[in-house]
């Protein structure tokens, strides 16, 4: 099989990019020496290397792969170029990018594209030595390092101010702006675990407190602050705003003062869990950062999920981690 006439041009042109990358030959004796044959041995297109004149050798070596051995190809190219990094380098004539942009162009017109001779970071890597690539890496690490730090500074800071704005709600007289303070509080606790918190909105005849997502799920949250456990009925008024939602929808009950015990044990029987109860010691061992707030909603719904835990007490939780 004879190539194009457009083929063997750009294969033409390729060996004469490639003549400096590698010597034709060395001596028998020399240990270790890397030549195109030694590659084209190493990738298994060795007996295409004919002896004679360096860029005909070349030539023929790439036109009989491709016309014999094509899967052979990119191999051969990549480990010509490879192997003539390290030699132009040791040679004081390193290979520069715009070398490897006319590379890439000819074997396009070849009919091939291989990706690690277009990767942005290997050919960003030819414009600076090992020394200054080191340094350049080591600096990245240090910044990261050094950004990571700040965040968990910050959300240490962010959280301790929550937790005191959370605890000086038990100081308050009016129990109305406790509950609407209460509702802030809860936002900005799900926005610093990035869970994409909707403040208090209304809808049609109802008010909903708030809502976050958690593993591409909607929880509506229902936020009570007030002295008395809650009711059974506003457990009933929490489930009928989210039956009214997508059948997808779930719900988060969030009471500082727990349940009544008649509440807790009529929520329990009849119809399927489609919400859980949150009270205020749960609350206060997420502030301390007893346990991550997402690692702590995923477990509660899948206890809600799996048996049916729409109250469970924080003690309970953690025998079930065990």
């Amino acid at each position: 099989m004879t190539l194009p006439l457009k083929q063997s041009r750009a294969i033409a042109e390729i060996a004469e990019l490639l003549y400096s990358y590698l010597p034709g030959s060395g001596n028998k004796s020399w240990t270790g020496h890397v030549t195109f044959k030694t590659v084209a041995t190493k990738v298994g297109v060795g007996d295409f290397w004919q002896p004679g004149s360096k860029i005909p050798m070349i030539i023929g070596l790439l036109e009989h792969t491709l016309d014999h051995r094509r899967s052979r190809f990119e191999p051969l190219m990549l480990e010509i170029v490879r192997a003539g990094l390290i030699y132009r380098q040791k040679q004081g004539n390193p290979v520069t990018p715009e070398e490897i942009d006319k590379l890439n162009g000819l074997i396009l017109e070849v009919g091939f594209k291989f990706p690690d001779l277009w990767d942005p970071d290997f050919k960003a890597s030819l414009r600076v030595d090992g020394g200054t690539r080191a340094k350049e890496h080591i600096d990245q690490a240090l910044f990261h390092e050094q950004l990571r730090t700040t965040k968990r500074a910050k959300r240490i800071s962010d959280l301790a101010d929550i937790k005191e704005d959370f605890f000086s709600l038990h100081e308050q007289k009016n129990r109305q702006n406790a509950g609407i303070q209460f509702e802030t509080i809860l936002n900005r606790f799900f926005e610093l675990h990035e869970l994409s918190p909707r403040e208090p909105f209304r809808v049609t005849g109802e008010q909903i407190d708030g809502s976050f997502e958690l593993d591409h799920e909607v929880y509506l949250i229902e936020a009570k602050w007030q002295q008395e456990p809650t009711s059974e009925a506003d457990l009933l008024v929490f489930r009928g705003k989210i039956e009214g939602k997508s059948k997808y929808t779930r719900g988060v009950f969030v009471t500082i003062n727990g349940l009544s015990q008649d509440a807790a044990e009529a929520i329990t029987r009849g119809k399927q869990p489609i919400f859980f109860v949150i009270d205020g010691y749960d609350i206060t061992m997420l502030l301390e950062d007893d346990i991550h707030l997402t690692d702590f909603l995923r477990k509660r719904q899948r206890l809600l999920a799996e048996e049916g835990h729409v109250v469970l007490l924080y003690s309970e939780l953690l025998k079930h981690n065990r």
